[in-house]
């Protein structure tokens, strides 16, 4: 019986060992997991943050241009013409100007006199609206700001490449899509929520107080657990150390009691 004993004593103390020893890898392995995953939050938050505060920025510049070609609107279209084309050269993010009365243009800076009736309804928040594919170019969308003082306004176009630009210039993995009502933009393309590319895990939307245009920003499916594998694969070796070494201190101490001499008997 006392071989049996002593066998069973020592696997017991292996495994209480082996316990010991894996203790620091898996508490370990659950902090680098929860790392990652808050490391990626901020890193959405903080690009959805300066997405919103670069498109912001071209937006002023179109309304900037608005609302120095708003006067114009009162002239007529070969009066105003000539300065409303100084008007769209000097601001490099406006492709064309167009003048409004009553909810009709009737002045493009592309086209001369021209006629065409607007429904403010088709705006997001009466201002923005994004075209698929503008009458000049067939090919590639259209950002539309709206600047209305009843009865006259001014709609600035802008090629949707100018928004491109600014999302395809976020150096992360972060997918980006700008919202505009039912239309979708992203770094390279434009259309419906079911084309948007993939951003499924840790979505975050933030809408801009002044556009109110909406930000969605996320990582594609798969992410996070590529992320923490990559992050495992380069931390687990000195995981593995740290346990073996608690593991051989947990034992020493172990048999360091085991063979102390018991007490002398007074």
């Amino acid at each position: 019986m006392v071989p049996h004993s002593y066998a069973g004593r020592s696997l017991v103390e292996f495994l209480i060992t082996l316990l010991i020893g894996l203790a620091p890898v898996a508490c370990g392995l659950l902090v680098l997991a929860l790392q990652v995953e808050r490391k990626q939050d901020e890193t959405i938050e903080v690009t959805a943050r300066e997405a919103i505060y670069a498109i912001d920025h071209v937006m002023s510049t179109l309304h900037a241009a608005s609302s120095q070609a708003l006067a114009l609107a009162q002239e007529s279209c070969d009066t105003a013409l000539p300065e409303l084309r100084q008007t769209a050269i000097r601001q490099p993010n406006v492709r064309s100007l167009m003048l409004v009365k009553e909810n009709r243009v009737f002045c493009s800076t592309l086209y001369g006199d021209y006629q065409r009736v607007i429904d403010p309804g088709s705006f997001l928040d009466m201002r923005l609206r994004v075209d698929p594919s503008g009458e000049a170019t067939p090919d590639a969308g259209v950002l539309i700001y709206r600047l209305q003082e009843y009865p006259y306004g001014v709609l600035a176009l802008a090629n949707l490449q100018v928004l491109q630009r600014e999302l395809l210039g976020f150096q992360n993995e972060v997918v980006l899509n700008l919202q505009f009502g039912p239309q979708y933009v992203w770094a390279t393309g434009n259309g419906t929520f079911e084309q948007t590319p993939n951003h499924e895990e840790d979505t975050l939307q933030l809408v801009s107080k002044q556009y109110r245009y909406t930000v969605h920003a996320g990582y594609p499916d798969t992410y996070t657990r590529r992320s923490i594998q990559q992050a495992v694969t380069a931390t687990l070796p000195s995981l593995l150390l740290v346990g073996i070494m608690t593991s051989a201190v947990a034992y020493w101490a172990m048999f360091r009691r085991k063979r102390a001499p018991a007490p002398r008997p007074r």
